[in-house]
């Protein structure tokens, strides 16, 4: 259970660069404390470098050690479609979504019965589930691998403190070899991180294309300059820190001259934990009950 579990947390969290960068691969391709380092006393935020790797460290191992599971609503905007509300849950299976509202509009009796209908058939055939979570698990090991490089990647420069949260500049360091395709992107990239010195969290990356991206020469496609994307997460409740905001704003060209333009902004809010163990059919029955309690009493605030 834990694998499955932890892989998702993972890529939930590092899902800003798979937008970028794994999207580009479909295109372009021919919280344990005994695992994260955090010390008693505060870090010395004079050697930034250091803190960045304690920092992603402490990120990677406690995504990998989380096997939480939660309940929360994402709001999502994407170009050129209505906006949607959905609340998800996590099982030991795969996730479990239910579209609550579009363009601010909760669904109506019809459209509710539809989405019932659909997580009814998701429950009975689970194969489609674990083929997506399979596919996650490939996604969560490439993340893993690029986010693991962001401090040799870059170099970082404090811009400002403030209490427990520095702002950190990151700049390519010229010294970087990528290994991979995707990895290439980090030399056309600079940002912001800003940092939690007392838990050594990461709360918030700011990044921007400083530059043309291009793929085989430009052959295979390339991302346009000025692209940028910023990603937020939080402690939703004591030790679990979360995804709370992202965007994504990014274009360029592909194979065949196939252009790729991704607008995305998502919110994550109501986070609210689950049973160790929750099965797809416990998952569904609380997405239909919780949103049907919602309905009620969202009708009573009203008359």
């Amino acid at each position: 259970m834990g694998s499955a579990v932890q892989e998702r947390r993972l890529r939930i969290f590092l899902r800003i660069f798979l937008r970028i960068l794994a999207a580009l691969a479909v295109y372009l391709s021919p919280n344990t404390s005994a695992q994260v380092r955090n010390s008693a006393s505060q870090p010395n935020t004079s050697n930034v470098d250091a803190l960045v790797r304690d920092v992603v460290h402490n990120e990677i191992a406690a995504q990998l050690g989380d096997t939480s599971l939660w309940c929360y609503r994402e709001e999502q905007q994407e170009d050129g479609k209505p906006n949607r509300t959905l609340q998800v849950c996590q099982t030991k299976d795969g996730d479990l979504e239910r579209l609550v509202a579009i363009s601010g509009r909760e669904l109506d009796h019809a459209q509710r019965q539809t989405e019932g209908e659909r997580l009814k058939k998701l429950i009975d055939h689970p194969e489609r589930l674990r083929a997506k979570q399979k596919k996650e698990r490939e996604d969560a090991e490439q993340a893993r691998t690029l986010f693991g490089s962001f401090p040799e990647a870059f170099r970082f420069q404090c811009e400002s403190e403030s209490g427990d949260l520095i702002t950190l500049r990151f700049r390519p360091n010229p010294a970087f070899r990528p290994a991979t395709r995707a990895a290439q992107v980090f030399h056309h990239m600079e940002g912001t991180l800003i940092l939690d010195t007392r838990q050594e969290r990461l709360v918030e990356i700011n990044g921007r294309l400083t530059s043309e991206v291009r793929f085989g020469g430009g052959l295979l496609g390339h991302l346009d300059r000025n692209g940028t994307f910023q990603v937020k997460q939080k402690e939703v409740a004591d030790g679990h820190w979360d995804l709370v905001c992202m965007s994504v704003h990014m274009s360029g060209r592909a194979l065949l001259f196939k252009t790729i333009a991704v607008s995305q902004e998502q919110r994550l809010l109501d986070y609210r934990p689950l049973p160790r163990g929750t099965t797809l059919q416990q998952a569904a029955d609380f997405l239909m009950r919780d949103f049907d309690v919602h309905i009620a009493e969202t009708s009573e605030k009203t008359k």
